[in-house]
Protein backbone atom coordinates (compact mmCIF):
# COMPACT_ATOMS: atom_id res chain seq x y z
CA UNK A 1 0.00 0.00 0.00
CA UNK A 2 2.79 2.32 0.50
CA UNK A 3 3.90 1.80 -2.38
CA UNK A 4 1.03 2.58 -4.32
CA UNK A 5 0.33 5.85 -2.25
CA UNK A 6 3.92 6.77 -3.40
CA UNK A 7 3.58 5.94 -6.71
CA UNK A 8 0.36 8.60 -6.75
CA UNK A 9 2.05 10.58 -5.29
CA UNK A 10 5.27 11.03 -7.82
CA UNK A 11 2.05 10.98 -10.14
CA UNK A 12 0.35 13.65 -8.44
CA UNK A 13 3.71 15.75 -8.27
CA UNK A 14 4.72 15.30 -11.91
CA UNK A 15 1.40 16.69 -13.10
CA UNK A 16 2.04 19.86 -10.99
CA UNK A 17 5.10 20.58 -11.84
CA UNK A 18 4.54 20.07 -16.18
CA UNK A 19 1.14 21.69 -16.16
CA UNK A 20 0.61 24.19 -13.72
CA UNK A 21 2.34 26.97 -16.22
CA UNK A 22 0.08 25.88 -18.84
CA UNK A 23 -3.08 26.34 -17.32
CA UNK A 24 -2.34 29.79 -17.19
CA UNK A 25 -1.17 29.64 -21.10
CA UNK A 26 -3.33 30.62 -23.83
CA UNK A 27 -4.29 28.42 -27.17
CA UNK A 28 -4.06 30.73 -30.40
CA UNK A 29 -7.36 29.25 -32.93
CA UNK A 30 -6.48 31.70 -35.76
CA UNK A 31 -4.15 34.60 -36.62
CA UNK A 32 -3.30 36.74 -39.24
CA UNK A 33 0.19 38.25 -39.23
CA UNK A 34 0.67 39.77 -42.50
CA UNK A 35 4.28 38.97 -42.55
CA UNK A 36 4.49 37.12 -45.72
CA UNK A 37 3.82 38.34 -49.39
CA UNK A 38 3.95 41.46 -51.00
CA UNK A 39 0.97 42.50 -52.81
CA UNK A 40 -2.42 43.33 -51.05
CA UNK A 41 -4.47 40.82 -48.74
CA UNK A 42 -6.09 38.03 -50.73
CA UNK A 43 -8.46 37.37 -47.13
CA UNK A 44 -9.39 40.68 -46.21
CA UNK A 45 -10.86 43.85 -47.83
CA UNK A 46 -13.14 47.09 -47.22
CA UNK A 47 -16.40 48.13 -47.95
CA UNK A 48 -16.10 51.57 -48.86
CA UNK A 49 -14.40 52.54 -52.44
CA UNK A 50 -12.12 55.70 -51.04
CA UNK A 51 -10.54 53.46 -48.46
CA UNK A 52 -7.82 51.15 -49.89
CA UNK A 53 -5.71 47.66 -47.73
CA UNK A 54 -2.54 46.60 -49.18
CA UNK A 55 0.06 44.77 -47.33
CA UNK A 56 2.61 47.19 -46.00
CA UNK A 57 5.40 44.99 -46.45
CA UNK A 58 6.90 41.87 -47.41
CA UNK A 59 10.18 41.90 -46.04
CA UNK A 60 9.12 39.68 -42.93
CA UNK A 61 7.48 42.54 -40.98
CA UNK A 62 4.24 43.57 -42.46
CA UNK A 63 1.01 44.78 -41.53
CA UNK A 64 -2.54 45.86 -43.34
CA UNK A 65 -2.28 49.44 -44.30
CA UNK A 66 -5.80 51.16 -43.93
CA UNK A 67 -5.34 54.34 -46.55
CA UNK A 68 -8.02 56.85 -47.08
CA UNK A 69 -8.45 58.57 -50.35
CA UNK A 70 -7.33 62.11 -49.70
CA UNK A 71 -9.17 63.48 -52.53
CA UNK A 72 -12.25 62.11 -50.70
CA UNK A 73 -15.08 64.75 -50.39
CA UNK A 74 -16.21 66.87 -47.45
CA UNK A 75 -17.61 64.67 -44.30
CA UNK A 76 -17.54 62.50 -41.98
CA UNK A 77 -16.05 58.89 -43.11
CA UNK A 78 -16.53 55.22 -41.91
CA UNK A 79 -15.30 51.72 -43.51
CA UNK A 80 -15.51 48.26 -42.14
CA UNK A 81 -12.38 46.03 -42.72
CA UNK A 82 -12.75 42.76 -42.35
CA UNK A 83 -12.22 39.03 -43.38
CA UNK A 84 -14.14 35.73 -44.11
CA UNK A 85 -14.99 34.30 -40.15
CA UNK A 86 -14.96 30.71 -42.03
CA UNK A 87 -11.80 31.31 -44.22
CA UNK A 88 -9.81 32.89 -41.14
CA UNK A 89 -11.33 30.17 -38.65
CA UNK A 90 -13.37 27.14 -39.87
CA UNK A 91 -14.08 25.92 -36.36
CA UNK A 92 -17.15 26.43 -34.38
CA UNK A 93 -16.96 30.06 -33.46
CA UNK A 94 -19.89 29.27 -31.13
CA UNK A 95 -18.02 26.97 -29.07
CA UNK A 96 -14.99 29.43 -28.64
CA UNK A 97 -17.39 32.21 -27.16
CA UNK A 98 -18.56 29.17 -24.73
CA UNK A 99 -14.96 28.81 -23.61
CA UNK A 100 -14.15 32.10 -23.02
CA UNK A 101 -12.43 33.10 -26.40
CA UNK A 102 -11.58 36.57 -27.37
CA UNK A 103 -9.79 38.31 -30.46
CA UNK A 104 -6.66 40.34 -29.94
CA UNK A 105 -4.83 42.66 -31.98
CA UNK A 106 -2.62 45.77 -32.69
CA UNK A 107 -4.16 48.71 -34.10
CA UNK A 108 -1.89 51.57 -35.13
CA UNK A 109 -2.64 55.58 -35.42
CA UNK A 110 -0.96 58.35 -34.95
CA UNK A 111 -2.53 62.54 -35.07
CA UNK A 112 -5.63 61.67 -36.29
CA UNK A 113 -7.48 58.81 -34.40
CA UNK A 114 -11.17 57.33 -35.05
CA UNK A 115 -14.16 59.01 -33.37
CA UNK A 116 -16.03 55.57 -33.34
CA UNK A 117 -13.70 51.97 -33.15
CA UNK A 118 -15.21 48.72 -32.71
CA UNK A 119 -14.99 44.98 -33.54
CA UNK A 120 -17.78 43.41 -35.51
CA UNK A 121 -18.97 40.21 -37.14
CA UNK A 122 -22.08 39.47 -38.89
CA UNK A 123 -24.00 36.32 -38.87
CA UNK A 124 -25.75 34.57 -42.14
CA UNK A 125 -28.86 36.02 -40.84
CA UNK A 126 -27.68 39.25 -41.24
CA UNK A 127 -27.25 40.76 -37.46
CA UNK A 128 -24.19 43.04 -37.46
CA UNK A 129 -22.59 43.13 -33.86
CA UNK A 130 -20.84 45.43 -32.28
CA UNK A 131 -18.38 45.31 -29.74
CA UNK A 132 -17.35 49.51 -28.83
CA UNK A 133 -13.44 49.32 -28.17
CA UNK A 134 -12.01 52.68 -26.66
CA UNK A 135 -9.75 54.87 -28.42
CA UNK A 136 -8.05 56.97 -25.19
CA UNK A 137 -4.96 55.29 -25.76
CA UNK A 138 -4.56 55.79 -29.77
CA UNK A 139 -2.50 58.69 -31.18
CA UNK A 140 0.70 57.35 -30.61
CA UNK A 141 1.46 54.85 -32.41
CA UNK A 142 0.37 50.70 -32.20
CA UNK A 143 -1.99 50.19 -29.70
CA UNK A 144 -3.09 46.57 -28.37
CA UNK A 145 -6.66 45.49 -28.39
CA UNK A 146 -8.82 42.88 -27.01
CA UNK A 147 -12.61 41.68 -27.12
CA UNK A 148 -14.51 38.95 -25.43
CA UNK A 149 -16.54 36.76 -27.50
CA UNK A 150 -18.17 35.67 -24.62
CA UNK A 151 -21.93 37.15 -24.37
CA UNK A 152 -22.44 40.19 -22.35
CA UNK A 153 -25.39 42.11 -22.67
CA UNK A 154 -23.46 45.32 -21.97
CA UNK A 155 -20.82 44.86 -24.66
CA UNK A 156 -22.67 42.96 -27.32
CA UNK A 157 -25.51 44.43 -29.18
CA UNK A 158 -26.65 44.76 -32.67
CA UNK A 159 -29.52 46.95 -33.82
CA UNK A 160 -30.22 49.72 -31.43
CA UNK A 161 -28.41 48.08 -28.53
CA UNK A 162 -30.72 45.20 -28.68
CA UNK A 163 -29.84 41.36 -29.20
CA UNK A 164 -30.31 38.30 -26.85
CA UNK A 165 -27.78 35.63 -26.06
CA UNK A 166 -29.47 33.05 -27.45
CA UNK A 167 -29.69 35.09 -31.14
CA UNK A 168 -25.66 36.07 -30.45
CA UNK A 169 -24.61 32.48 -30.03
CA UNK A 170 -26.72 31.74 -33.47
CA UNK A 171 -25.29 34.56 -35.05
CA UNK A 172 -21.61 33.23 -34.05
CA UNK A 173 -22.70 29.60 -34.74
CA UNK A 174 -23.27 31.04 -38.49
CA UNK A 175 -21.21 33.56 -39.00
CA UNK A 176 -20.17 35.16 -42.08
CA UNK A 177 -17.75 37.86 -41.58
CA UNK A 178 -15.61 39.36 -38.60
CA UNK A 179 -13.61 42.91 -39.00
CA UNK A 180 -13.15 46.51 -37.91
CA UNK A 181 -15.51 49.30 -38.05
CA UNK A 182 -13.63 52.93 -37.95
CA UNK A 183 -15.45 55.80 -38.11
CA UNK A 184 -14.04 59.49 -38.79
CA UNK A 185 -15.79 62.60 -38.43
CA UNK A 186 -13.82 65.28 -39.84
CA UNK A 187 -12.43 65.37 -43.72
CA UNK A 188 -8.35 64.39 -42.80
CA UNK A 189 -6.76 61.58 -45.22
CA UNK A 190 -6.41 59.43 -42.25
CA UNK A 191 -3.97 56.50 -42.34
CA UNK A 192 -4.50 53.39 -40.11
CA UNK A 193 -2.56 49.94 -39.50
CA UNK A 194 -3.99 46.48 -38.77
CA UNK A 195 -2.14 43.73 -37.15
CA UNK A 196 -1.39 40.63 -35.54
CA UNK A 197 -5.12 39.37 -35.56
CA UNK A 198 -5.67 36.65 -33.43
CA UNK A 199 -8.36 34.38 -32.82
CA UNK A 200 -7.67 33.14 -28.96
CA UNK A 201 -8.69 30.71 -26.19
CA UNK A 202 -7.34 30.20 -22.40
CA UNK A 203 -5.72 26.47 -22.52
CA UNK A 204 -7.93 23.47 -20.43
CA UNK A 205 -6.97 22.32 -17.26
CA UNK A 206 -7.50 18.90 -18.02
CA UNK A 207 -4.37 18.06 -16.34
CA UNK A 208 -4.82 19.59 -13.23
CA UNK A 209 -8.87 18.02 -13.01
CA UNK A 210 -6.45 15.05 -13.44
CA UNK A 211 -4.18 15.80 -10.72
CA UNK A 212 -7.32 16.65 -8.00
CA UNK A 213 -8.43 13.28 -8.81
CA UNK A 214 -5.15 11.67 -7.92
CA UNK A 215 -5.16 13.74 -4.75
CA UNK A 216 -8.35 12.70 -4.03
CA UNK A 217 -7.11 8.46 -4.54
CA UNK A 218 -4.22 9.08 -2.15
CA UNK A 219 -5.90 11.19 0.69
CA UNK A 220 -8.73 7.78 0.16
CA UNK A 221 -5.60 5.36 0.55
CA UNK A 222 -3.98 7.64 3.60
CA UNK A 223 -7.60 7.16 5.62
CA UNK A 224 -7.95 3.44 4.44
CA UNK A 225 -4.58 3.03 5.83
CA UNK A 226 -5.42 5.25 8.82
CA UNK A 227 -8.10 3.33 9.67
CA UNK A 228 -6.53 -0.41 9.54
CA UNK A 229 -4.31 1.12 11.85
CA UNK A 230 -6.02 2.28 14.55
CA UNK A 231 -7.58 -1.26 14.18
CA UNK A 232 -5.12 -3.05 14.33
CA UNK A 233 -3.89 -1.20 17.58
Amino acid sequence: MKRVSSILMGLALLVVCSVTPAVYANVILAEELWDAGTVGSPTWGEDQSYVTTTHSDGSGEGYLDIEYDPSRGAGAAETVVYTDASAFFAGNWQEVSEDGGWIEFDFWADENIPYYFELRFEGTSGDVWRYDLSTAGLGSGWTDFNASLAWNESLWYYGEFGGSEATFLSDLANIDWIGIYIFDDDTDANNYGLDNFQLMVPEPAEYALAFSALAVTWLSIRRKRKKASDQAA
